[in-house]
């Protein structure tokens, strides 16, 4: 009986521990204040079942932030921190809202705060932030002796609508003229409503690059990408084309 029972608290104790020792935030206190993952948009299900938009629910939308590793919450009634899960709920403001959209189906940072377990139908994941901040979460060594940095400073340049820079980017044969022209360059992105901003740079060949960009002539809204080619000449990295992928 002795020995049972000594296996049991041997048992007990490598459980407990191993919950103690997971990323366990007690939402309590506030936590967790900040964390990392791949952002994704979802259309959620609402009432009158909270099952299927496809079966007459309320599409709810909703952002959800997959994590890079699984986590617990304690601290409430709701709490169970015996419960690991890998994907929290996301709830913008009017400020973030936007940074959200930009940033979708990236890896972001993201600063949040009064973080609360799910207690209704309408919470889609065991736990809710409400975001006060997101940033991008790409690292920004991987670029490091790669034509990715010629690629950042072209869209840089482009922020601030000065297309004399961002042409200098460019191979020099099309820049005289054309879309690549320091006054094309210029008149269209220095004119925009909301200035681009690039979202992510992803290497997918020798000299090839998947970008992903946002911004807004007038009404029209541009979420976009493409895929750039470089070309090296004289040691230095250049823009050889830009094929847009969606339009815009």
């Amino acid at each position: 009986m002795r020995a049972y029972t000594g296996i049991c608290a041997i048992i007990a104790s490598m459980v407990f521990g191993s919950i103690a020792h997971a990323d366990c935030y007690d939402v309590s206190k506030g936590e967790p204040s900040s964390l990392s993952g791949h952002l994704t948009h979802r259309i959620f299900a609402g009432p009158p079942n909270f099952e299927d938009v496809q079966k007459g629910d309320t599409p709810e939308p909703g952002y959800v932030l997959k994590l890079d590793r699984s986590i617990c919450i304690t601290g409430d009634e709701f709490a169970d921190p015996s419960h690991m899960f890998d994907e929290i709920q996301l709830v913008p403001n009017e400020w973030t809202e936007k940074e959200l959209a930009r940033l979708q189906d990236t890896d972001v940072l993201v600063e949040v705060v009064d973080p609360m377990p799910a207690m209704t139908g309408h919470h889609h994941r065991p736990l809710l932030a409400w975001v006060k901040s997101v940033a991008s979460a790409r690292d920004i060594v991987e670029s490091y002796g790669t034509a990715a940095t010629t690629i950042e400073a072209f869209y840089a340049a482009l922020r601030v609508g000065n297309g004399r820079l961002a042409a200098t980017f460019v191979v020099p044969e099309k820049t005289g003229k054309g879309a690549f022209s320091p006054q094309a360059l210029t008149a269209f992105y220095g004119a925009l409503s909301e200035p681009i901003t690039l979202l992510d740079i992803r290497r997918i060949g020798e000299s090839r690059f998947a970008v992903r960009y946002h911004f807004q002539n007038g009404t029209r809204r541009c979420d976009g990408s493409a895929t750039i080619s470089t070309v090296k000449r004289g040691g230095r990295d250049f823009i050889k084309t830009i094929r847009a992928e969606n339009g815009c």
